[in-house]
């Protein structure tokens, strides 16, 4: 048993050494920048991100505009937080460097309309592309789906866009999709 925590430590610092060179044309530090975001069931947002150095998530923090196809419109803010567990260089694209990330995260979300209102917490898996134009500027494009984990307002309780005391299932309650696109200046 022991044997075996010390040879899988042992590759997994190998990995985690062989990467830190990898990261190298990534940028490191502080950072911070701004996005729009168009997202599923129609929503339109701008949005601040960042990172802190000493915590190694990617915030976003997002005001949210959005329009139903009845009609309905309403207005939010929301706040994520996003772990990129893998980061990797594609290549170059003229002056710049390419990378992929992945990696799950968390969102709060927060919405009010005309006697409409909405709490929840989401599940999201960000997939997205950087390109490092400068060593301190990236531009971003990615995706981000998201699962509706829990939720309480005007229309009740939901968990995974179920209502336990009215209208059962709902796929646009339950399924979130967002595509972001921006840019961070890394400082």
């Amino acid at each position: 048993m022991y044997k075996k925590i010390i040879i899988y430590s042992f590759i997994i610092i190998s990995f985690s050494s062989a990467f830190n060179r990898l990261y190298s044309f990534y940028p490191h530090g502080d950072s911070a920048g701004f996005f729009i975001r168009a997202g599923f069931p129609t929503q339109v947002s701008l949005g601040i991100t960042g990172k802190f150095d000493v915590v190694p998530f990617m915030f976003g923090g997002i005001l949210n505009i959005g329009i139903s196809s009845t009609g309905f419109a309403f207005f939010g803010v929301s706040v994520s937080a996003d772990w990129w567990g893998l980061k990797h260089r594609l290549g170059m694209l003229g002056d710049s460097h390419v990378w992929i990330y992945f990696g799950p995260g968390a969102e709060g979300v927060m919405e009010f309309g005309n006697k409409y209102w909405n709490i929840e917490a989401n599940f999201r898996l960000p997939v997205g592309f950087s390109f490092i134009v400068d060593r301190d500027w990236e531009i971003f494009l990615q995706a981000a789906p998201g699962l509706s984990v829990i939720a309480v307002g005007n229309d009740g309780f939901r968990t995974f866009g179920w209502y336990p005391r009215s209208s059962g299932w709902s796929f646009s309650k339950f399924f979130r999709f967002y595509g972001d696109f921006g840019f961070r200046y890394w400082f």
